[in-house]
């Protein structure tokens, strides 16, 4: 028997915030910060994919030596905050969460993001005032590779991992949080490749080319997906 679904796990970037077209663009952003340029177009689309060990072997190669993680993570947050300033909600987000609210569902922000960057753009869209709290990987010490940071989110909201649907549009992120017992979701994010699109669509209980849909499911008599039934 299916359980009510009572509150919502939200990713931010490219969830509740088109942000990433910014964070495709990474590498090319945190060069530009240290005075330095690519040399190669494939550049942001290699960086996108690497480690942050490995992210401070290639900038060592274009002279910046870096010498920790930590000293990588401020320059990356120096470089992308500037972004942050101009970021919009993704269409439709802000009636979707009005809709939510006025069902009585409990909503909460999971983020990689670091809470410095993603309070005040969250706060200056309107969002976070529908949010319980704001969760970060680094609050949990641990990346979406792991479920921490959606159950711990799960147990803040008082919910059970059934209870609760989480809003995903990365891949390995959608793996995650189904393997911990999540209904799941899906958004498109349009800058993302084909293959990590067709990941994400295939495994999410539901998946969004946008918010307008989920608006129509929702005021045609629609329910979010839980575990045991997909749309």
């Amino acid at each position: 028997m299916e359980k009510q679904i009572k509150g919502i796990i939200f990713d931010m970037d490219g969830t509740l915030v088109d942000s990433m077209a910014n964070w495709r663009h990474i590498g090319t952003l945190c060069l530009e910060y240290l005075g330095k340029k690519p040399d190669r177009p494939d550049f942001d689309r290699t960086v996108y994919r690497m480690k942050t060990e490995e992210l401070m072997a290639l900038f060592a190669q274009y002279g910046v030596k870096i010498s920790s993680r930590q000293e990588y993570e401020e320059i990356y947050y120096a470089a992308i905050r500037p972004s942050y300033e101009t970021v919009m909600p993704m269409p439709g987000i802000l009636e979707v969460l009005e809709e939510f609210r006025s069902r009585g569902l409990k909503m909460c922000v999971a983020t990689a993001t670091r809470s410095d960057v993603a309070i005040p753009v969250l706060e200056r869209l309107g969002i976070l005032p529908y949010m319980e709290f704001l969760l970060c990987c680094n609050d949990v010490q641990a990346s979406k590779e792991k479920p921490d940071i959606y159950l711990e989110s799960a147990r803040r909201l008082g919910l059970t991992v059934s209870e609760a649907v989480v809003f995903e549009d990365a891949g390995y992120c959608v793996q995650t949080a189904k393997a911990a017992g999540f209904p799941v979701v899906g958004i498109l994010d349009r800058t993302a490749e084909q293959e990590e699109t067709d990941y994400v669509r295939e495994h999410s209980d539901l998946f969004l080319e946008n918010y307008g849909q989920l608006l129509k499911i929702l005021r045609e008599g629609g329910k979010l997906p839980a575990v045991g039934g997909n749309y």
